[in-house]
């Protein structure tokens, strides 16, 4: 289905996922600020909300079910590049993050946190 392609370049390339739909702006803000912050630590990013300017959507703008379609395609082949994805604050709440989170995991593509999960720490004995 998806075949993975990763960067043979040494920059490490992250996904950012996170909740869109029903937050003013489509929450673009959030995603370019932390853009932002991860090509400071050295990260090739991947902003679907960039993909979405890219491709002429407004931030206020509302996707329909085909766009919605069209849009999860896109961003699920821009995940199977990557070698991290980042996870916003708030993402369980977003069925598209969800699934990207998801497929990371299948892929065994590591997984960060906006806010630390204590289930993914190894506990000391």
């Amino acid at each position: 289905m998806y075949e993975r392609k990763l960067n043979k370049m040494n920059i490490p390339k992250i996904y950012i996922a996170g909740p869109m739909s029903g937050i003013p702006g489509n929450n673009w803000q959030a995603f370019f600020d932390k853009e932002k912050q991860l090509r400071a630590e050295g990260w090739d990013v991947i902003n679907p909300a960039q993909l979405d300017k890219d491709n002429g959507m407004e931030p206020n703008e509302s996707v329909d079910e085909y766009n919605y379609e069209s849009c999860a395609s896109r961003d699920i082949e821009a995940l199977a590049n990557c070698n991290g994805i980042y996870m916003l604050s708030g993402w369980q709440h977003s069925k598209g993050a969800c699934w990207e989170r998801a497929l990371a995991k299948y892929w065994n593509i590591p997984r960060y946190y906006e806010i630390p999960r204590l289930d993914h720490h190894k506990k000391k004995a």
